[in-house]
C-alpha cells in the first residue's frame, strides 16, 4: 500500500531567508546546530549555550523553515545575556 502522505514544498523565499539568517549568526560567531532535541521521549527546548568558549544555538530539526527564522531572528535582535548555561 503506498503512503498517502504529502510531501511539503518549502517556499524557496523563505529557504533564502534562512541562509540568510543563518550566514548572519555564524558571522557572529555562533555555531548553528540543526539536531533532533528529544531525550527518553521528551522533546526539548531550543536554546544557546557556551561550550568551551564558543556559542551553540540548537534548534530542533524537525521545525519548520518559518519556526526557524523566527527563533533566528529572535537570537540575532536580542544581545547575548550573561546568563547563558556553559559547558
Amino acid at each position: 500500500m503506498k503512503s498517502t502522505k504529502k510531501k511539503r514544498r518549502d517556499n524557496p523565499e523563505l529557504k533564502e531567508r534562512l541562509a540568510e539568517l543563518e550566514e548572519t549568526l555564524v558571522q557572529r560567531g555562533i555555531h548553528l546546530n540543526y539536531d533532533l532535541l528529544e531525550a527518553a521521549g521528551l522533546k526539548l527546548k531550543d536554546g544557546i549555550c557556551q561550550i568551551r568558549g564558543e556559542y551553540h544555538l540548537f534548534i530542533d530539526r524537525r521545525k519548520s523553515i518559518a519556526d526557524k527564522i523566527e527563533i533566528l531572528q529572535d537570537y540575532l535582535e536580542h544581545p547575548l545575556s550573561d546568563d547563558i548555561p556553559q559547558n
